[in-house]
């Protein structure tokens, strides 16, 4: 009897705590949450993200940011812009696509970019992805956790 009614008690404290806790996983990615649609770079930003990308990036993921696939002199490397791009980084958030970027490339030297030029050539391939620019520069804080990555409409 003493175990169902301490189980009783907790039931509430459950419920609530579960619906919390998926009504926040909603929220990500649901129509409130903040995406790349809204603005969160500016073309001053992409403009310095195209000079960043030349030369470290470029080698492998093509001057077209499409993974040069068809060029047998440069070496296999997914595109970093575009509907393939965005398609695979569907539903994740500007932080983890950062931090991917920030600790992974170049592959050939990780850790290479700054954290600035990181933000910059993130911005450049969201930019070279038809994502509209805004009037804030894409800033390295909690904020790109929030943000999430989604296809564009056709």
């Amino acid at each position: 009897m003493v175990l169902i009614a301490r189980a009783s008690t907790r039931l509430p404290f459950l419920v609530a705590a579960l619906s919390a806790a998926f009504g926040a996983l909603a929220q990500t990615s649901g129509l409130d949450a903040p995406s790349i649609r809204d603005g969160v770079f500016t073309v001053e930003q992409a403009r310095r993200g195209k000079i960043a990308y030349t030369g470290p990036c470029d080698r492998c993921h093509g001057f077209k940011l499409d993974g040069a696939s068809d060029d047998p002199d440069m070496l296999p490397a997914p595109p970093v812009a575009g509907p393939k791009f965005l398609r695979k980084w569907n539903g994740r958030t500007l932080a983890s696509l950062f931090e991917y970027v920030r600790t992974t490339m170049p592959s050939n030297n990780p850790g290479y970019l700054s954290d600035a030029e990181v933000a910059d050539i993130v911005a450049y391939m969201l930019s070279s992805s038809d994502v509209p620019a805004g009037r804030k520069e894409l800033r390295l804080d909690r904020a790109l956790a929030a943000i999430v990555i989604e296809p564009l409409a056709d």
